[in-house]
């Protein structure tokens, strides 16, 4: 079932109070009526005419009201408008002594055609159109917060024959914006609502909200949700294969205000709720509706396979839940596509609106979005934005599968770089496994972080366990190069002096980076030595962090080895490092578990890191108590 949120101000079943250039009067015949049981009947000519009324048909009797902020309605029967930039079609609104008619549509913008020949027409007076016609008073001098007055003006391509009426109204309504006109629920687990539920129901009450067009095509006329924000039944919902329109505008008429076209898919703590679509084009004209698919009391939540084109911001299905997801789906031509945890996997975001410097994507998730985002594709708008934009709460590592990247710039630090990081702090890794792109992986990143990019990683992963097979937390590893066969250097020979707490290694063509990982032996100052995080690379030289005040320059037989690993066992027992290498690498060190029980002896470890599949070591350390 559905619910029409609306405000009904007058239901047009009764001409008191109607007044126009020709009085209106009550018209009961089937087909000259889409809601209740008659119309108002008119006489519009080809001159600018109105018939309104003073009446509240609600609460029988006149009324006042704050419209600043709302959106109004109507239905009518009127086929021979002139076209929208003739003022073909006139939403009229007065205050007792002003008594404006705005231009809203004509027959080159019908609003919402409805059966037996009704259009539905809406006025945002928040959002008033330039053009207009004024019956009485002032435009300027409008009072919107104390409107009295409704009804329908028009202006029509030929002169009134005798006193045939030409034109029927029938129900006015309003809603305050950023509101929901209908709401869709109902349905049961078994028998879900659908589309061809909720326009029957439309057609039953006289809404004008949902048309049905043809076949499965359907017209959305109104700001609309799905669920329930309270309690009160559960709620199920489906559709496949059908096209939605969402209609901002009058269908070429005058729009909403931005914001003022929402769509969204709620729950609530108690009900059980369900929306799946699968196959749904949706194509929004006009305004662009906002598409909110985040709440986190809604159960199921799952598109497949849907398009969408022109929408404005869209907050993608929240993590969580029975089941919620987005995949294999196209956004063409939205504004910014939030991503809020569950799987967008085979996604395409196409032609992005969005501003420059903005993201197509928004990702601001504290876990890797590794597996939710596999194989989508992005290309870039007309502006200079971002493919993906990382947020603040983004995780130190992350990696992103099969990706495609189109018409970005190759540029690093530029509106239009395939990445944005807005982290001002710390080091950020982002492995590009099987991703393409037709320039080059560009960044874009805050002042202050550290973004290392790394394409087509493996990994390494050491996994510990105890001498019951239990795996082993806080066990030291150390992993390095064995030999200079592989990317990393081997015992080389490089030189040490400090300044402050930082330690300067002259390193003669090195081929590390920030972030990378080195052991340095042999200087007489112990606080050189040591595995350590390398920053401020260049060709032949970087630094590291030392503690202590040691003497500059380091003496001794100072050599550097690049190294993979270096530090504790997580709760799994494991530690690891993902990288790309163009050679395999050989490696060699250790695990070490003896400064608090239980100890362990220490293991050897030894291998070869593929450049295709990386390197797994298994331990399993003796006790040694």
């Amino acid at each position: 079932m559905s619910v029409d949120n609306r405000t009904e101000i007058n239901d047009c079943n009764a001409a008191t109070l109607w007044v126009g250039d020709k009085t209106p009067v009550l018209n009961t015949l089937a087909g000259q009526r889409y809601e209740g049981s008659g119309s108002i009947e008119s006489q519009i000519s080809d001159s600018d005419q109105e018939a309104f009324t003073t009446e509240d048909s609600l609460n029988t009797g006149t009324f006042s009201l704050d419209w600043s902020d709302s959106t109004l309605y109507l239905l009518v029967k009127d086929n021979l408008t002139a076209n929208a930039a003739g003022g073909g079609a006139q939403f009229l609104i007065g205050d007792g002594t002003d008594r404006i008619a705005y231009d809203v549509g004509g027959n080159d913008a019908v609003g919402m055609p409805l059966a037996p020949y009704f259009n539905a027409y809406k006025l945002d007076c928040s959002n008033l159109p330039a053009t207009f016609t004024v019956q009485a008073g002032v435009e300027a001098d409008l009072t919107l917060t104390a409107i009295t007055t409704i009804g329908y003006g028009a202006i029509h391509l030929a002169k009134a024959q005798g006193n045939v009426a030409n034109v029927f109204l029938d129900y006015f309504a309003f809603i305050a914006n950023d509101s929901y006109a209908l709401t869709i629920n109902g349905g049961t687990s078994g028998t879900p609502e659908t589309m061809v539920d909720v326009q029957g129901d439309d057609v039953t009450n006289g809404w004008g909200l949902i048309s049905n067009p043809l076949g499965s095509q359907f017209l959305f006329f109104g700001p609309t949700e799905w669920g329930e924000s309270a309690a009160s039944a559960d709620h199920y919902f489906t559709a496949d294969g059908e096209q939605w329109f969402w209609i901002g505008d009058n269908a070429g008429g005058h729009a909403v205000g931005v914001t003022h076209f929402p769509f969204r898919v709620i729950g609530n703590s108690t009900d059980t709720g369900s929306f799946v679509i699968s196959n749904v084009a949706i194509i929004n004209t006009g305004t662009r509706a906002e598409f909110d698919m985040s709440s986190a009391d809604i159960d199921t939540l799952e598109l497949t396979g849907c398009s969408l084109t022109g929408l404005g911001a869209i907050q993608a299905p929240l993590v969580g839940g029975t089941s919620r997801f987005c995949v294999d789906t196209i956004f063409s031509d939205c504004d910014r596509v939030d991503h809020n945890g569950a799987d967008m996997n085979g996604c395409s975001i196409l032609v992005s609106n969005v501003a420059a410097d903005e993201g197509a994507l928004f990702y601001d998730e504290t876990v890797d979005p590794d597996g939710e985002m596999d194989g989508m594709t992005f290309s870039k708008g007309t502006n200079a934005h971002h493919a993906i934009r990382f947020g603040t709460n983004v995780p130190s590592m992350m990696t992103l599968r099969n990706c495609n990247f189109i018409g970005f710039s190759s540029s690093d630090d530029v509106d239009g770089s395939v990445f944005r990081f807005d982290d001002t702090s710390g080091n950020i890794t982002l492995n590009l496994v099987g991703c393409t792109t037709d320039g080059a992986f560009s960044v874009d990143d805050a002042a202050g972080v550290t973004v290392t990019i790394v394409i087509d990683p493996v990994t390494t992963l050491i996994n510990v366990q105890d001498n019951l097979a239990v795996d082993l937390q806080n066990a030291r590893v150390l992993l390095e190069a064995s030999s200079g066969a592989g990317d990393f250097p081997f015992n080389e020979s490089v030189t040490i002096t400090r300044s402050g707490s930082t330690a300067s290694v002259a390193h003669t063509a090195h081929g590390l980076d920030d972030n990378d990982l080195v052991v340095i032996r042999g200087a007489d100052q112990q606080e050189y030595n040591g595995p350590f995080v390398i920053t401020n690379t260049t060709t032949n030289a970087y630094d590291y962090t030392v503690s202590g005040t040691p003497d500059s320059p380091a003496t001794g037989t100072i050599i550097s080895s690049g190294a993979i690993l270096s530090g504790l066992t997580n709760v799994d027992g494991d530690i690891s490092a993902s990288r790309t290498f163009v050679l395999a690498q050989p490696v060699k060190g250790a695990v070490r578990k003896s400064s608090a029980s239980p100890r362990f002896k220490d293991f050897a470890l030894a291998g070869t890191i593929s450049t295709s599949a990386g390197l797994t070591i298994n331990v399993r350390l003796v006790l040694d108590e």
